[in-house]
């Protein structure tokens, strides 16, 4: 187990967290949010976190499907370069600023940013950053905030899709109770509530859940 003082340079789920510009404007809107009761400061960062970029998957399926239905070399050429664009945010790996620079991310950047700015709002007492399979080929990352005894489940995915027809949690509803409890080789992230202070913890393979009290 390691302990951090800052998320800058951590990389969960292959996104990592590096300073930018846009970055910097959405922590001082986070910081302004803390002495929120609990409620409206989760409701506060994850529209934070909406507000940041669209939805990339969502929107390279759209872009596809635009250039299989373009009815001329213009639309075809524009549909497909914009499918092109979003396809390789989700595909490929980039550090959390490009997609701030885009504008657009898909789950693990979604989460890894709410990671973020829950840490600087001083959001709940612990948040874990997690990973569940929607198939056998496809995992969704989602972020858990807890607050004293009480779990809240948010994947800033699924409330980012403008078509509801995209949304994994349809098909199964407990898809954010099937979190992996480990997976060999991949850094799992979280922050606690500490006497010092919130404290960022890396562990290999699995979360550590219990080993900072309240």
């Amino acid at each position: 187990m390691k302990t951090f003082d800052t998320y800058l340079g951590i990389e969960p789920f292959t996104v990592l967290v590096d300073d930018s510009p846009p970055l910097q404007t959405l922590i001082e809107q986070a910081q302004a949010v803390r002495s929120l009761p609990f409620a409206e400061k989760l409701q506060a960062v994850k529209d934070l976190t909406l507000s940041a970029m669209v939805n990339a998957y969502e929107e390279m399926l759209v872009w596809g499907k635009a250039a299989r239905e373009a009815t001329s070399e213009t639309a075809y050429s524009e549909a497909k370069q914009k499918k092109e664009h979003y396809q390789n945010l989700v595909f490929q790996k980039h550090p959390l600023s490009t997609a701030l620079a885009q504008q657009a991310g898909c789950c693990r950047y979604q989460g890894a940013l709410f990671f973020v700015l829950g840490y600087e709002a001083n959001l709940g007492d612990h948040q874990f950053i997690h990973a569940a399979p929607v198939n056998r080929s496809v995992n969704t990352v989602f972020n858990e905030v807890v607050d004293g005894n009480t779990s809240h489940k948010v994947s800033i995915f699924t409330k980012s899709l403008k078509d509801k027809a995209f949304d994994y949690s349809r098909q199964n509803p407990r898809i954010f109770e099937q979190a992996f409890a480990s997976l060999p080789g991949r850094d799992f992230y979280s922050y606690h509530q500490t006497e010092r202070g919130l404290v960022i913890v890396e562990e290999k393979n699995k979360h550590v859940r219990t080993i900072f009290k309240v």
